[in-house]
């Protein structure tokens, strides 16, 4: 990255490539229903922290305080489906943290309390462990989850590893949807 420039960023847990496989399988059979954008194998992650744009600057910065977090490996599994707002006006649809939320939740701290360190604006929300499954089109609206999708959806397979790292990962937008390149993976 050169000196001057900035690249749009997030901190997150990625999947396995053995669980992101099942889970992606599952994720494509959701296709056949319209009015949704489903998130591919490529992108599935649970969002530790959305950086937006950041400085050649901050992400050295974020790199010395990130490397020295430390912490140990802990559980994780997915279960649930939930939405966002709501089930009665779904934007996005997710899958919950079942396992581990509460270790999942101090990592985030952690990383937030970094990316404040390197410069960022602190984040306003309070974390929700999810992974996100899919979106609405606009053209949908936010209407209520079809019946026939929340019964395939409760199918989900389950879905539980060990958490051994975090990834800061560079996100670029493009038509098709954005693209993610893993910047730096941080073992703990």
């Amino acid at each position: 990255m050169e000196v001057g420039s900035s690249v749009r960023a997030f901190l997150c847990v990625t999947l396995p490539d053995a669980e992101l496989e099942s889970l992606g399988a599952f994720v494509v059979s959701l296709g056949v229903f319209p009015g949704f954008r489903w998130v591919g194998s490529e992108r599935l992650h649970i969002t530790l922290r959305f950086l937006g744009d950041v400085t050649a600057d901050q992400v050295m910065k974020l790199d010395t305080n990130l490397s020295g977090l430390g912490g140990r490996p802990f559980d994780l599994s997915l279960s649930g489906v939930g939405a966002y707002p709501s089930l009665s006006r779904v934007k996005a649809l997710w899958l919950g943290v079942k396992d581990g939320s509460g270790q999942l939740g101090r990592l985030a701290a952690l990383v937030e309390k970094a990316s404040v360190s390197a410069g960022c604006e602190p984040e306003p929300r309070r974390f929700h462990p999810h992974l996100t499954l899919a979106r609405a089109r606009a053209e949908r609206g936010a209407a209520p989850l079809p019946d026939e999708l929340a019964g395939r959806l409760s199918e989900a397979p389950a879905i539980s590893w060990t958490c051994d790292s975090f990834t800061l990962m560079r996100s670029e937008l493009a038509k098709t949807g954005p693209s993610y390149t893993p910047m730096r993976r941080y073992p703990f």
